[in-house]
């Protein structure tokens, strides 16, 4: 039956009933539009995004620490390494997530989740959390509470509570806070570096500082040698911090550095430091210092100086390697420069006569004065050299000329950097420009010019080298792959100096300073050695010598009651396999008659040479970079 067509009074009466259906069509539509725009945006839009940051809370990209290279001796005794140790760190992804430690808090207080999220808020949770996690930590490290609850709620990713534990002290650690059911505290494992030698060759092996690496020393030289490459490895936990192996990710193993061998023989290098400390304490110098290089490879086998660096005391300690970083006018150690020059270039014999005027002599033309210790008249070149003496050199220097000599100040290395593989090296100085009337006088002889301990040694190596300046070599070997690859670091000679002939003529000469002239204490039981003494008045940049034109002090002068006393040689003096530099800076004596490189210097220098040799005659023996000379 077909319903009658309602009428006008009939619609109007149902109109307000119309309205209200479609209001609640419209407004059911716009609703499931919402959940529908929801349900996209969640799943489709931000899905992706918003389930790696859930993921995120229970998953870690876990470093897997590079291994550090090990720094080692030349009998490969340990220098420096990576041992593993164990940090207790924050995590702070834990410790803000609710839902992570709201079980344990429930535990804690012995109620259950639901009573506790009833009773307080999310802040209230995490508040009353982090203060248990605090008092927890503070109950085993110690200290206020407050100060460790800002670490706990630090908005830092990591807050490293602890550094440097052992396994002993990891596991309990461990224990306490799984006792106390502390999630969000972490022990992980560290690595440290570890010098066991402590002190000793401190400035040469150098130190790390964390994010720097490298700071100093053979740290800082070879950092891309001895860093690694950190590895990595992504795990997942469940909602108590334990892992879940099965979706453990990929591992990117690290690689791991390089180590390196020094030419450097710790127990050589012992006994060069226990002389030197002697010495130190019977003269009182400000400074002292010594080296030993090997002759035919450039080799360093011993640094010594004092004072040293204490690793304990960063703030008050000596930072300076006094070796490379600290020159000093040589005095006549530096003859030799004058001498091989002019062997060199054939202005001099050995068996010629030269007057050296009785120890006192003025040239007429500069007026410059000059005196000899050793009064001697008319002698051979020889006994000229062997006495030291300062009027013979001056007029040695004479033939030469100035150009000549200059060239071979600078053939010997002086003036420049060695290149030795540590930071902080001095070039020194030597006035290749600006000469006074004074300047012929006094350069030949050590003074006007600055040179380092090493620069020194490297001259003197030149010449028992046949004439070949050597590069320094403080490293013998890379050893990488656990010793399956070896990479030798070559000697490297820097330039020829002298013609092999002049060589053997110098260190006939420098022989016989030690058989009857100024360095006969220098001299070894058994071994035949060459030398030269060396002492210079030393230069004091605060002694008040005057006054400036405007009436302020003017400072800046020698001081004639102190000096500086150095031996420099080699031995054995027909075959010479070692040098030695020995250097004090203001030695002090009873007598200051018995202050010079003669009766100071030289006597260290014979004992350092002796206990060398006598090490080296049981060290295996290495192959040499050059058999001699060039003539």
């Amino acid at each position: 039956m077909i319903s009658p067509t309602p009428n006008q009074n009939q619609i109007r009466r149902d109109r307000p009933l119309f309205h209200r259906m479609m209001l609640i069509t419209c407004l059911l539509t716009l609703c499931f539009s919402g959940v529908a725009w929801r349900l996209y945006d969640l799943h489709l839009k931000r899905g992706v995004d918003l389930a790696e940051e859930a993921a995120k809370k229970f998953r870690e990209d876990r470093v897997l620490p590079a291994q550090r290279g090990s720094i080692k001796d030349h009998s490969d005794r340990y220098l420096a390494y990576d041992e593993e140790v164990y940090e207790l760190q924050t995590d702070r992804v834990h410790l803000h997530d609710v839902r992570s430690i709201l079980p344990n808090l429930a535990r804690i207080r012995g109620v259950k989740q639901k009573d506790l999220t009833r009773t307080l808020s999310n802040e209230q949770i995490l508040d009353a959390y982090h203060r248990h996690v605090a008092e927890a930590l503070c109950a085993k490290l110690g200290g206020p509470v407050e100060a460790m609850l800002e670490k706990v709620t630090s908005r830092r990713p990591i807050e490293v509570l602890t550094h440097n534990m052992n396994d002993d002290e990891a596991k309990d650690w461990r224990r306490h806070l799984e006792s106390l059911l502390v999630k969000g505290v972490y022990v992980k494992p560290a690595v440290r570096r570890h010098y066991p030698t402590d002190n000793r060759l401190a400035l040469i092996i150098g130190g790390v500082e964390d994010g720097k690496g490298g700071v100093q020393g053979i740290e800082k030289t070879y950092e891309d040698v001895l860093r690694g490459i950190p590895g990595s490895v992504c795990v997942e936990h469940d909602k108590y911090g334990r892992e879940l192996l099965l979706y453990r990710g990929e591992i990117k193993e690290p690689v791991h550095g390089k180590d390196v061998h020094l030419t450097i023989d710790l127990q050589m290098q012992d006994a060069v430091d226990s002389i030197v400390a002697q010495a130190q304490a019977q003269y009182r110098p400000n400074k002292m210092m010594a080296i030993v290089t090997e002759v035919s490879t450039g080799s360093i086998l011993a640094m010594s100086f004092l004072p040293g660096h204490d690793r304990t005391e960063p703030a008050s300690t000596n930072w300076k390697n006094l070796t490379i970083y600290e020159p000093y006018e040589p005095g006549s150690t530096f003859k030799v420069v004058a001498f091989t020059a002019a062997l060199d270039q054939r202005k001099i014999t050995l068996n010629e006569q030269i007057d050296c005027h009785w120890g006192q002599y003025t040239d007429p033309v500069l007026k410059s004065h000059l005196s000899d210790v050793s009064k001697m008249g008319t002698v051979l070149m020889r006994e000229a050299f062997a006495k030291s003496s300062n009027i013979a050199t001056y007029k040695v220097f004479k033939r030469l000329g100035q150009d000549t000599f200059l060239d071979y100040v600078k053939r010997f290395g002086f003036g420049r950097k060695t290149g030795i593989e540590l930071s902080g090296e001095s070039r020194g100085y030597i006035n290749d420009t600006k000469w006074s009337n004074t300047t012929s006088s006094r350069f030949p002889i050590g003074y006007e010019v600055n040179v380092t301990p090493l620069q020194m040694a490297m001259a003197y190596g030149a010449i028992a080298n046949g004439g070949i300046l050597m590069k320094p070599r403080l490293v013998e070997q890379i050893v990488e792959d656990g010793g399956r690859k070896v990479t030798r670091m070559q000697p490297e000679a820097v330039g020829q100096v002298c013609t092999g002939k002049a060589a053997e003529l110098m260190r006939e000469l420098l022989s016989g300073v030690v058989e009857h002239g100024t360095g006969t204490r220098a001299q070894v039981e058994g071994i035949e050695v060459a030398g030269k003494t060396g002492t210079s008045l030393r230069y004091d940049p605060e002694l008040i010598v005057g006054k400036n034109k405007d009436g302020t002090p003017k400072k800046g002068g020698y001081r004639d009651d102190q000096w500086i006393t150095s031996f420099a040689g080699f031995a054995p003096a027909k075959d010479p396999k070692v040098v030695c530099v020995v250097v004090l800076d203001n030695p002090h004596a009873p007598n200051p008659h018995d202050i010079g490189g003669g009766k100071v210097a030289a006597p260290i220098f014979a004992e350092i040479v002796s206990e060398v040799l006598k090490q080296l005659s049981i060290r295996p023996q290495r192959p040499l970079a050059l058999e001699g000379g060039a003539e």
